[in-house]
């Protein structure tokens, strides 16, 4: 997947995770918020493309990432996300539903497809 960059300061960004017991299974729910000023003229265009992402990878200080957004093997459901706005700048939440708990991944594959989240 081609992973477009974008900056965000650290108090700007926030990501929670909590799992829940049903009948079929231990589904965890994942929300990732950051905000972004938007007195630019490529807000329409940012929350567009954000509309259409399926994975959002979180780079962290230690060089190490998450990737948000698979939901199950397939990945057969989007993101979910919700925009708030107000004078100086847009809230995103992104929500998902897992199978699977959030990990650590490094997007280096050793000749596996690159769009599973490994770390070896």
């Amino acid at each position: 997947y081609d992973f477009q960059k974008t900056y965000v300061g650290l108090g700007s960004v926030s990501f929670a995770e909590q799992s829940e017991e049903n009948n079929a299974g231990n589904p965890f729910k994942q929300k990732l918020e950051f905000r972004f000023p938007n007195h630019d003229e490529n807000r329409s265009e940012r929350i567009a493309l954000i509309k259409k992402a399926k994975y959002f990878k979180i780079n962290l200080t230690n060089g190490k990432n998450i990737i948000i957004g698979r939901n199950d093997f397939y990945q057969n459901a989007k993101p979910k996300c919700v925009f708030k706005s107000n004078q100086s700048s847009t809230e995103v939440e992104v929500q998902t539903i897992s199978m699977f708990p959030a990990g650590y991944s490094v997007l280096t594959s050793f000749g596996l497809p690159s769009f599973l989240p490994i770390q070896l």
